[in-house]
């Protein structure tokens, strides 16, 4: 007798059942997690060195760059301290999100010889990628102490319990941004090729290199409703302390997380239906 023919498909919405296929699928999560990580340090000669190496070098050129352009007369060494902790934290924190966004964005088209063939959830694919960049952004965060003691900060341990909350926020934001930009890459190629531009200028709309404080107050509302400029500076005041950020901004920012997670999941889910045959 023969086995019934099953057919799977995309159900074209988001659903609880979506994520009991997710559940069963955990082992294939991690196959890609390990095949990516594998791949990028591939024949590379001092490996993981290279996550710890970009922070700090993009520390060291944007503090040296300020200071050629320093105009305030009574800087001093403290205050170019107090600077490299504020860049280091932001270029640490960039540095996972760009990542992220960038292999992520690819993550659909470098396997369309899988999607074509077998169906799996193809929203592993990006998970995947935004895990990778987890990796490299724990990585990093080993030279974070070292970083911050050599600048002299102290660290106000009492905020340190924010961190994880801010942790699973940046992921959740990387999965929102990866579920929009990786499906619509599937389809046209032009996202791929704007997302470098796009992110440049993100870096600089963002408190990365700079404190959220340099920000007049009038816009700062409106500033720290991006949710990239938030967890930034959520981040800074949890290992550098200072004054806390406002609530209402930050309930902004949360909201439009939110916003653009169940949106980009239901349209990667709408996607996914004809994904196979336009990639």
């Amino acid at each position: 007798m023969p086995y019934p023919l099953i057919y799977y498909d995309s159900s074209g919405y988001w659903s609880w059942a979506k994520l009991v296929e997710l559940w069963r699928f955990r082992e294939l999560l991690y196959t890609f997690f390990a095949r990516d990580l594998t791949i990028r340090y591939r024949q590379v000669l001092i490996g993981v060195a290279w996550v710890l190496l970009q922070p700090l070098l993009s520390m060291l050129i944007f503090v040296s760059l300020f200071g050629l352009l320093e105009t305030r007369a009574t800087a001093s060494e403290n205050q170019y301290a107090a600077d490299a902790a504020v860049v280091f934290l932001g270029v640490w924190c960039w540095q996972f999100l760009a990542t992220a966004l960038r292999d992520g964005t690819s993550s659909l088209v470098n396997y369309r010889h899988v999607i074509t063939k077998v169906y799996f959830p193809r929203i592993l694919l990006p998970i995947a990628s935004v895990l990778c960049a987890l990796f490299d952004f724990l990585i990093g965060g080993l030279v974070m102490i070292p970083t911050l003691w050599v600048t002299g900060t102290v660290i106000p341990w009492s905020h340190v319990w924010v961190i994880p909350l801010i942790m699973i926020w940046l992921v959740f934001l990387c999965i929102a941004c990866v579920a929009w930009l990786s499906s619509l890459n599937a389809t046209y190629r032009d996202v791929g090729y704007a997302l470098p531009f796009l992110l440049q200028i993100g870096m600089y709309l963002s408190p990365t290199v700079y404190d959220a404080s340099r920000i007049p107050a009038r816009w700062m509302t409106v500033y720290l409703s991006n949710p990239v400029s938030a967890i930034i500076t959520w981040f800074r005041w949890a290992l550098l302390g200072g004054t806390a950020p406002d609530f209402l901004p930050t309930c902004i920012a949360i909201g439009v997380t939110l916003l653009l997670l169940l949106s980009g999941l239901a349209w990667f889910e709408k996607s996914e239906r004809l994904m196979a045959d336009r990639i």
